[in-house]
């Protein structure tokens, strides 16, 4: 079994993060200084061989435009991405500060920076939209054993 690749806190330092404030060095330092990160996988959309990409999923990442997403050699900036999770504040933040710019977190923004079509309401949002959680607390009642974790 290969080891998997990844980097370590020490081999990014030649290019300093921008953090901005005390409160998100601390959360950089705790996430990312003592961690290493794995680095992302993706296809090679250039190739033709069936087992590396099944020709369905081929099919699907064309007809919605997700090349750019899956493609290998697209991979980001390591030092911009843990900059970007360092200056998240709060997981419902509509905005973060990277490089001394704001960036907007909208999916219009983010389907804009891709050249995708902003989707009003998406199945997925109109699902979350109309949870019926007495329902699914009667279901996990069902399905799990009382006092588990």
């Amino acid at each position: 079994m290969s080891r998997k690749r990844t980097r370590s806190f020490k081999n990014f330092a030649k290019n300093p993060i921008v953090i901005q404030n005390e409160e998100a060095r601390e959360r950089f330092d705790s996430i990312f200084k003592n961690q290493s990160r794995m680095l992302e996988k993706g296809f090679n959309l250039e190739s033709n061989e069936k087992v590396v990409m099944p020709l369905s999923i081929r099919k699907t990442i064309s007809a919605l435009n997700w090349e750019q997403f899956c493609d290998v050699r697209s991979m980001p900036d390591e030092n911009l991405v843990r900059e970007f999770y360092a200056n998240l504040t709060t997981s419902d933040a509509n905005k973060v500060l990277v490089r001394k710019k704001t960036v907007p977190l909208t999916s219009k923004s983010i389907n804009d920076f891709f050249n995708l079509p902003d989707v009003k309401e998406d199945e997925y949002s109109a699902m979350k939209m109309n949870i019926n959680w007495d329902f699914l607390e009667q279901v996990l009642k069902v399905v799990t054993n009382l006092g588990s974790q």
